[in-house]
C-alpha cells in the first residue's frame, strides 16, 4: 500500500472512530437511554480501535504530533472519555490532512511523466543519447499504458476512433511504443543513435499530448 494510500486509509479510520463516538456521546447523556445502553461496553471498544489507530499514525507520521493515549478508565464518566476521544481524532485527522498531496495521483502521475520528458531532452541537449532514450522511453511505455485498450492495437484504434490519431498515422504510432521498448526489454544493451533518441523524445511528447486530450474536459479532432 503507497503512503497515499494509508494516510487515506487512516483518516477514515479516525473518521469513523470520531463519528461513532460522538453518536454514542449523544446517547450517553440521556439518562433514560443510557439505562438501556451499553455505553461502557462501546466507550471501551472505540477507545481500543482509536490506539490501534494511534499506532499507525505513529508511523504514517514517523512520530510527529502522535495523538494521546487513551485508555477506557471504570472510573471516569464515559462523556468525558468520549469527548477525549473525539479531540484527538479530530486532531490526528487535521494532522493527516496536511500530509495529502493536493493533487489526485493520476495528475502526480502524470506530471512526473512530463518532468522526465523535460529531463530526456536536457539529456539530449548534452548530447547524453542513451539517457535521453531510456528517460523518453519510460515516459512512452508510461503513457501509453496510459490509454484505453487490451493491447497495442485496440489503444490505437480507440485514439482513431476519438479523433486524436490518424489512420494512416497508425503504424507509425504503434512503432513508438516497440522502439521504447527496445531499450528496457528487447535490446537492453542498444546504444542509440542520436537521431533514433529524438524520435523517442518526440514519441514522448506526442503520446503526452494525446493522453491529455484525452482525459481532459475536450477532445479536439
Amino acid at each position: 500500500m503507497s503512503a497515499e494510500a494509508q494516510i487515506n486509509s487512516l483518516i477514515m479510520k479516525f473518521r469513523e472512530i470520531r463519528e461513532r463516538g460522538n453518536t454514542l456521546l449523544e446517547k450517553a447523556v440521556l439518562p433514560q437511554i443510557r439505562r438501556y445502553m451499553q455505553v461502557n461496553v462501546q466507550t471501551k471498544a472505540l477507545i481500543e480501535s482509536y490506539e490501534t489507530a494511534r499506532h499507525m499514525f505513529a508511523a504514517v507520521s514517523k512520530g510527529q504530533s502522535v495523538p494521546s493515549f487513551l485508555q477506557y478508565d471504570q472510573s471516569v464518566a464515559d462523556i468525558a472519555q468520549l469527548q477525549k476521544l473525539s479531540i484527538e481524532c479530530a486532531a490526528a485527522i487535521g494532522f493527516l490532512d496536511t500530509l495529502r498531496s493536493p493533487i489526485p495521483i493520476a495528475d502526480k502521475d502524470r506530471l512526473t511523466s512530463l518532468r522526465e520528458e523535460v529531463a530526456a531532452i536536457d539529456e539530449h541537449e548534452k548530447a547524453h543519447y542513451l539517457a535521453s532514450a531510456l528517460l523518453a522511453g519510460k515516459c512512452v511505455i508510461y503513457t501509453w499504458e496510459q490509454f484505453p485498450g487490451k493491447d497495442s492495437e485496440s489503444k490505437a484504434s480507440n485514439l482513431v476512433q476519438s479523433g486524436l490519431l490518424k489512420e494512416d498515422l497508425k503504424g507509425q504510432f504503434l512503432k513508438a511504443e516497440k522502439r521504447a521498448r527496445n531499450y528496457f526489454t528487447h535490446d537492453i544493451s542498444a546504444i542509440p543513435q542520436p537521431q533514433d533518441a529524438l524520435a523517442l523524445v518526440n514519441d514522448a511528447c506526442n503520446l503526452s499530448i494525446k493522453l491529455m486530450r484525452l482525459k481532459g474536459p475536450s477532445k479536439p479532432a
